[in-house]
């Protein structure tokens, strides 16, 4: 059996993977510039998310999408928690976690738990080493201090304020709000 070139075929298939691609590429563009975001990490829900860059308040339970402080990223870079973009401040890609703590809260670590005022946060534990034996920071209990927050993720292997403590409030580029997810 002899396959035959079909030129005027090939130029309709190129034609239309060239226009597919460009609408896809085009609508993604206008998406990330209207704040949808996709996250990738097993810290929160795999999915879709949408930035709102324009909030006036952050308040216990939100979401919030950040830049690593410099220190945090270094580290997490060294560690290969995060990943590089060079397009981003500190060359890593943004965070996405819940907030636990603000301005004024107390957080303490016990055993098993953390506790935010007092009051314990499941599934919050801190692991003394990290999933390759190597040792995590150990923070110690403090205060929130104005203009930080205190972030956490229920996930077990998140790298999150139970080891770098709060992160700046003007390290927020926006709340951030579930459209489309699914757990990991």
């Amino acid at each position: 059996m002899r396959l035959s070139f079909n030129k005027n075929r090939f130029k309709k298939v190129i034609i239309i993977s060239v226009s597919v691609f460009s609408i896809v590429f085009f609508a993604g563009c206008l998406l990330y510039q209207a704040g949808f975001r996709i996250n990738l990490t097993s810290s929160l829900p795999l999915g879709i998310w949408k930035i709102d860059k324009s909030f006036t308040r952050i308040e216990k339970g939100d979401y919030v999408w950040f830049m690593a402080t410099k220190e945090i990223a270094d580290f997490a870079l060294e560690r290969g928690y995060l990943q590089e973009n060079i397009k981003c401040e500190n060359n890593t890609i943004p965070l996405l976690k819940t907030v636990y703590g603000l301005p004024g809260d107390t957080y303490s670590f016990h055993e098993n738990e953390i506790r935010i005022n007092d009051i314990p946060v499941k599934n919050t534990k801190r692991r003394i080493n990290d999933s390759k034996e190597r040792p995590m920071p150990r923070i110690l209990n403090g205060i929130v201090r104005k203009n930080q927050l205190f972030v956490l993720t229920m996930h077990t292997y998140s790298y999150d304020s139970r080891y770098y403590g709060p992160i700046p409030i003007k390290n927020v580029e926006g709340k951030a709000r579930p459209i489309m997810t699914w757990m990991n």
